[in-house]
């Protein structure tokens, strides 16, 4: 194995607007790549090491899918069941039509809508009463506001269209009512513990707080990232009970390759503890939007990618022109950081850095360093 290349490439980072970055890449359950760069700190006296954490942000969605999948595998679950049938707040649903109107919805939303993303929700956390709903409940649950959420007026009827939104949130309410759990205790008992992530929160311990990577802001033409000295909170924690099933973990790149390692690996970590069974694992990588619905996710840097039940699916190697397998599958956050499983070469790849806004990540970094790492394995 060779990874001079990217090797190079994390090193150019932090000149290119990625003060602090971390890579970890992993074949057969065992690292086999290792590269940090730059400061976790803006003073730049705290080189990055793997005692850093990182806001995640959507590469929660990950873990979420995986816990819903865990239930679906023992049969408490239901891909296709209405989501009313575990919440009841959402039984009676309406839809905003192109006149203004708000009509009853004619479909009801299932689970599987919430998996993929065509639910008819938004990332809106304001509109309707939710804004004053926050407001008068500081310390709201993830069940409560995903039941206030059942009362804004979807925007379009569920399964018709594909929009990147809320619906993790509201399937972390189910997973608490199906378990009977708190979402963050069923992921600490089921997840998080059996696999040894001693550094994977919902709501971060204030003693660990000072390990966190400080977070920055891309500045687009400038190759530059501009340090957030105030931003403590991401903004989907919407309080301290409320448990964000899309975006709400900090986690460090050791304790998130575990669960992505397990999941290369068949669904079983290499201390022997199986998180979902093979047959189960290979459904993430399938492609579960409708012909009708797929056009609506067509990102430039995907395609011959679809989504599935647990972010991007790649369904079209021919199209894509990635290195990774068919069903292949991961997801990336709001700050930069990227994920990656592929159970056909059991490969695992996780890349941490804390840079928002910066969509030359997405376009360009990733799909270099995926590249990159399996030209270094000789895949």
């Amino acid at each position: 194995m060779n990874f001079q290349k990217l090797n190079d490439l994390i090193v150019s980072l932090p000149s290119r607007g990625f003060p602090a970055c971390d890579i970890s890449v992993a074949k057969d359950g065992h690292e086999v790549f290792r590269a940090r760069a730059g400061y976790a700190d803006a003073e730049k006296t705290r080189p990055v090491s793997e005692n850093d954490l990182y806001w995640v942000f959507s590469i929660s969605k990950i873990a979420t899918c995986i816990a819903a999948m865990r239930l679906v595998q023992e049969g408490k679950l239901c891909l296709d069941a209405p989501v009313s049938d575990y919440l009841p707040s959402y039984k009676e649903l309406t839809v905003k039509q192109r006149d203004g109107s708000i009509q009853p919805a004619q479909n009801a939303m299932t689970v599987l809508h919430l998996f993929t993303m065509t639910g008819g929700l938004d990332y809106d956390a304001n509109k309707g009463t939710l804004k004053d709903f926050r407001a008068a409940h500081p310390h709201m649950t993830t069940r409560e506001f995903v039941d206030e959420l059942a009362k804004q007026p979807l925007n379009f009827e569920p399964g018709t269209h594909y929009a990147y939104s809320l619906c993790h949130d509201v399937l972390a309410a189910v997973v608490e009512e199906v378990s009977g759990m708190r979402f963050a205790d069923y992921m600490q008992k089921y997840i998080f513990d059996p696999l040894g992530m001693k550094d994977t929160h919902y709501h971060i311990p204030e003693e660990k707080r000072e390990r966190l990577s400080a977070v920055y802001q891309y500045r687009h033409g400038l190759y530059r990232a501009e340090h957030l000295p105030d931003y403590h909170t991401p903004t989907y924690r919407y309080s301290d009970r409320y448990d964000s099933g899309g975006a709400g973990l900090v986690t460090s790149v050791d304790d998130y390759m575990k669960l992505l390692t397990a999941l290369a690996c068949g669904g079983t970590s290499p201390n022997g503890y199986c998180v979902l069974n093979p047959k189960t694992v290979a459904m993430l990588g399938n492609g579960y939007l409708p012909d009708s619905v797929r056009p609506d996710f067509n990102p430039s840097r995907l395609y011959g990618y679809s989504w599935g039940l647990c972010g991007r699916a790649h369904v079209e190697p021919h199209i894509s022109n990635a290195r990774s397998a068919k069903g292949e599958f991961g997801w990336d956050g709001a700050a930069a950081s990227f994920a990656l499983v592929d159970p056909t070469n059991r490969v695992s790849i996780f890349f941490a850095t804390e840079v928002l806004g910066c969509n030359y990540a997405y376009h360009f970094i990733h799909p270099l360093l995926r590249d990159l790492a399996y030209e270094g394995m000789g895949l």
